[in-house]
């Protein structure tokens, strides 16, 4: 037997933080196709079942449009039964919602929920709690399952907290997680392992990386998995160093050769890093425009150092070196306060605008 283990989808976010308007609502049905798409690929695969930990919609407030294409989803791909965890984010919202449910979409409760597959046992609860591994029963012969959301310590407490040392030599052998967005296993004892199976497709500049979901298979040998690349969208942190860099020019060439091997389906962020001539007038507008074009979106932060040394002024007559030296001497300025200053007296000093 096979099963999907996915979480954290976020369907109906606003993602209205990242991208320009023109792309949030394609994007948001992308979310939703990313749904689609993983239950064909798990059907083609031999899945007979898909858990859900946690945090299908990014909000309790969800839409008569945005339940019904879920559900018709579901419903649609009968061959396989669908066990929910309701996550922090939508909670009851689901279940509350007063739709007709999918005969094939199955809840976890707030306390253990246990259903059985054969020989599989699936459990999981949607509240944690300090003492809750006291009452979960599972037999050492049948396969286990358990299915929570949360951050995984040391010890369990309410509030989503899930106790790694609370968990061991409870005969599981396979801990469905959902709450961090990308892919990661920690074992739990001898027998079993507690998986963040990630969210299958990233949407903001802390879900870089491989997404995806994890697949499970249940035979003779045991509970296994291995992790299934699946995003359709790949989300990219670039550091580009734009030392010594004098022109804008300059600076376009070092991202096209920074970025070369990116597909154009995907966001990117580029990094500035080293350090930055004083001389360097860099029209990141420009350069925004012109990437934006190759790629789905694309964006520019700058964390570079400005390159100032009072010595290179000393003997400086001009205005513009009085105004550095000023400003490189105050000492009830930090360096980053000095360094927006000096960048901004010198854009009005060359008559133009300046960005933050």
């Amino acid at each position: 037997m096979k099963i999907i283990h996915t979480s954290d989808i976020h369907l109906a976010s606003k993602l209205t933080s990242r991208l320009p308007s023109s792309k949030v609502a394609s994007r948001r049905r992308e979310l939703t196709q990313s749904f689609l798409r993983m239950c064909s690929e798990g059907m083609n695969m031999g899945a007979s079942a898909m858990i859900i930990a946690g945090d299908l919609f990014d909000t309790e407030k969800i839409t008569r449009r945005e339940l019904d294409s879920l559900l018709a989803i579901i419903e649609r791909a009968e061959a396989m039964t669908f066990f929910y965890l309701p996550g922090n984010h939508e909670r009851d919202a689901l279940a509350a919602s007063g739709e007709q449910l999918p005969k094939n979409l199955i809840f976890f409760g707030k306390d253990w929920t246990y259903y059985k597959l054969g020989d599989t046992t699936l459990v999981g609860r949607s509240e944690t709690a300090a003492d809750m591994f006291d009452t979960l029963r599972l037999s050492p012969y049948d396969k286990n399952i358990v299915v929570l959301h949360g951050e995984l310590r040391d010890r369990s407490a309410a509030g989503g907290v899930i106790g790694l040392t609370d968990a061991a030599d409870k005969n599981i052998d396979y801990m469905a997680l959902g709450h961090y967005h990308t892919y990661g296993k920690t074992p739990i004892d001898r027998r079993g392992v507690a998986v963040y199976s990630g969210t299958p497709e990233g949407r903001g500049f802390d879900e870089v990386g491989e997404m995806g979901f994890s697949l499970i298979s249940c035979d003779e040998g045991g509970v296994r998995h291995r992790f299934v690349p699946f995003a359709k969208r790949k989300l990219y942190i670039t550091d580009v160093d734009i030392t010594g860099a004098l022109r804008t020019t300059d600076v376009e060439r070092r991202i096209a050769e920074a970025t070369a091997d990116i597909g154009s389906e995907h966001l990117i962020r580029v990094n500035f890093i080293g350090e930055r001539e004083l001389e360097l007038r860099c029209d990141k507008a420009f350069l925004t425009d012109r990437f934006s074009e190759k790629f789905y979106y694309f964006e520019i932060k700058d964390s570079s150092k400005l390159l100032t040394r009072a010595e290179d002024y000393r003997f400086d007559k001009s205005l513009k070196g009085e105004f550095i030296r000023l400003c490189l001497a105050d000492e009830t300025l930090t360096d980053e306060e000095k360094e927006k200053i000096i960048h901004c007296g010198l854009s009005a000093l060359a008559g133009e605008a300046f960005d933050e």
